[in-house]
């Protein structure tokens, strides 16, 4: 992936589509294929963090598409990847948990070694990693102190995308239905039309909305207290494997390893 330590933004590429008053915009970030290598990518406080096939951990401005290597250490045996509010956080192939400051570099790992091994899908909020395994229990994990608590009953096995909102969680299930899941008490609620998410391939919430990419390249807006969905345009991004939010844009890495900044007004 990188190259150069800095790169310029290609001419900005704007187009907009306007379907049920919504406008789409997009632009390359750097030339095309610029992550062709990244293996996971994770965003928080405006901060793109992706690991590369090499092992080398990067965060990056998307805005401005510049960059920068976090430390030496190689995160080859890294196999999931989430940004909190202050921290980075890897689970390893053994299943063991590390936190990781993204300014010093320094790498931690939290709680018992081989603690979070049979996680499928996670997600880093103010202070703590919540989590769900392959059983369909969901945890929730201290971020400075490693301790890890079941939240609720096991029913959420069936998880495929997992996002965090106001204080919530939002989960996309194997059937394309959306939930809503108390950080508290796991409690959940069905919302929104069942199977309505059924093709949805990446999605990232923003200002209290979630918005999801489908695998035609259909891009939707749903009103997490309602479960409302609106479709807002249709982007070429039906090879999308990273979406995240940040700065109040999306930005889209595509299979081929090219980075697109979207915007929905």
């Amino acid at each position: 992936m990188k190259t150069k330590k800095i790169l310029l933004l290609v001419p900005a590429m704007l187009i907009g589509i306007l379907i049920h008053a919504q406008s789409v915009t997009w632009r390359q970030v750097n030339g095309p294929g610029t992550w062709s290598h990244t293996k996971f990518a994770a965003a928080t406080n405006g901060v793109l963090y992706s690991i590369e096939q090499s092992g080398q951990l990067y965060k990056t401005d998307p805005t401005a598409g510049t960059w920068s290597q976090i430390d030496t250490v190689s995160y080859v045996n890294t196999v999931q990847l989430y940004a909190g509010s202050k921290s980075v956080f890897t689970i390893e192939k053994d299943g063991s948990l590390f936190r990781i400051n993204p300014d010093s570099g320094e790498w931690k790992r939290l709680g018992e070694a081989g603690d979070w091994a049979n996680t499928i899908v996670g997600i880093a909020t103010y202070g703590y990693l919540f989590t769900i395994e392959s059983n369909g229990a969901l945890y929730a994990t201290n971020a400075n102190t490693g301790v890890k608590l079941r939240i609720g009953k096991a029913e959420f096995a069936s998880t495929q995308h997992l996002f965090e909102a106001a204080g919530k969680l939002y989960s996309i299930e194997k059937d394309g239905s959306l939930y809503e899941t108390s950080e508290a008490d796991g409690n959940r609620k069905k919302v929104g039309t069942s199977n309505a998410w059924a093709n949805s391939i990446a999605g990232a919430t923003l200002a209290g909305k979630l918005y999801t990419i489908e695998n035609d390249g259909s891009l939707y807006i749903t009103e997490l207290v309602s479960g409302g969905r609106q479709k807002a345009g249709v982007v070429p991004f039906d090879k999308t494997r990273f979406m995240v939010s940040a700065k109040g844009k999306f930005y889209i890495i595509e299979a081929s390893g090219s980075m697109y900044e979207a915007g929905v007004n």
